[in-house]
């Protein structure tokens, strides 16, 4: 859910811990993309040597895709307040720096309309997450089974999706929307 600058609508808190975000994000959303990409690789707290020094990244995907090789950077944001433009900058600062394909930001609250536009001028991945009644639900069952994952992702020729992994088409969004894999006939080899 994307709102504007001045009218923000606050969500409730998640009830997570930031560690237990990062591995949800990595886990539920990132690696449900693999059987869309080939030799799919999730690394959290992965740390990266750019252009101007190191980052420890909350994650990185890397990932082969009609035989290139692509690597994702993640940065995923456990906030209550709305997320500014000047965190999506610096996660686009550091696509730049270390080279990256794409870069994706996962948050737990929406994004400021200043955050949206830069990310749709750089190509940066917006994702929301967020507990209860919105974008992001928890079903269990007894059986032990992991919560469903639904997101909102800005972004794209879409403009914005709604994502659920109950889908059955899950994967391929992932791995179209989120890490920017491009079908097989827009690509170069």
């Amino acid at each position: 859910m994307i709102e504007d600058d001045y009218a923000v609508v606050r969500f409730p808190p998640a009830e997570i811990t930031p560690a237990r975000f990062e591995a949800f994000v990595a886990e539920e959303l990132l690696r449900s993309a693999g059987p869309e990409v080939d030799d799919l690789v999730v690394t959290l707290h992965d740390k990266v040597t750019g252009l101007d020094g190191g980052y420890e990244l909350d994650a990185t995907v890397r990932y082969r895709f009609a035989g290139l090789a692509f690597l994702v950077i993640v940065e995923a944001k456990l906030h209550r307040n709305p997320i500014k433009r000047e965190l999506v900058q610096v996660l686009y600062q550091k696509v730049q720096s270390v080279g990256a394909h794409k870069g994706v930001m996962v948050a737990t609250a929406p994004y400021q309309s200043g955050a949206v536009a830069f990310a749709r001028a750089h190509g940066i991945a917006l994702v929301t997450v967020v507990e209860g009644r919105f974008v992001f639900v928890h079903r269990t069952s007894g059986t032990g089974a992991h919560p469903a994952l639904v997101a909102y992702v800005e972004g794209g020729t879409t403009g914005g999706m709604v994502l659920s992994a109950a889908d059955e088409d899950h994967a391929e969004c992932v791995a179209t929307l989120v890490l920017g894999r491009r079908s097989g006939a827009d690509v170069d080899v």
